[in-house]
């Protein structure tokens, strides 16, 4: 993998993705505002935290029409379908909770994630599935896609992690991986295996 490449698709993503609600520095808790420099700093602080997903999943999103974030005083989530933004529109958007990005990371990301599986499913088209469904834009990503719902259906981390739907079930783990890999291979180590090999894996996207 070649650092530079990776540093210039996220130098892209920055351009053509990230957008900053004007008002948010007023907006949020005094004690959130008064900790950042500025109203960017946000968005490069979120730069470091996407150098964590491997550069083929890099590209696709940038690649894509849709898949947008805005840094914001609301509450971090995903929503897909046209979604108004000052005097355009963008389609499929992931909303970040500055406050989220400075104090509570995992509600970013699990918003984040909500955002790629809808993504690598489906191309973010709205009323179209995730890969979580069991879709995917290219046939290994589908076949991605196939494991994991079959994965899903065990059961297994269902109750400990306290989720049910597939998006959801998706989102945690991936988290998981991220944060405390152990704790999944212990807890699902199927969807483990999964991610170890396909959707975190250079070799697996050098090859979608």
């Amino acid at each position: 993998m070649s650092i530079a490449e990776k540093r210039q698709v996220l130098r892209a993503i920055w351009r053509d993705k990230m957008h900053v609600e004007p008002r948010a520095l007023e907006l949020v808790p005094r004690a959130v505002a008064a900790s950042l420099e500025h109203i960017w700093q946000p968005a490069e602080m979120w730069m470091q935290e996407l150098e964590v997903w491997p550069l083929g999943l890099l590209r696709v999103w940038r690649n894509s029409e849709r898949g947008h974030l805005v840094f914001t005083h609301q509450a971090s989530q995903y929503c897909p379908g046209e979604q108004p933004w000052r005097k355009r529109t963008l389609e499929s958007v992931c909303y970040l909770s500055l406050a989220d990005v400075c104090q509570n990371p995992r509600q970013a990301t699990l918003a984040q994630v909500n955002l790629l599986d809808h993504l690598l499913g489906s191309d973010a088209q709205a009323g179209q599935p995730w890969l979580s469904d069991g879709a995917g834009i290219t046939p290994p990503l589908a076949e991605v896609g196939a494991r994991f719902v079959r994965a899903h259906a065990l059961g297994y981390g269902l109750e400990e992690l306290g989720v049910t739907s597939p998006h959801d079930y998706f989102a945690h783990t991936l988290w998981l991986y991220l944060s405390d890999a152990q704790r999944l291979n212990v807890l699902d180590p199927l969807v483990f295996k999964l991610y170890q090999s396909t959707l975190m894996s250079d070799a697996f996207w050098s090859a979608v």
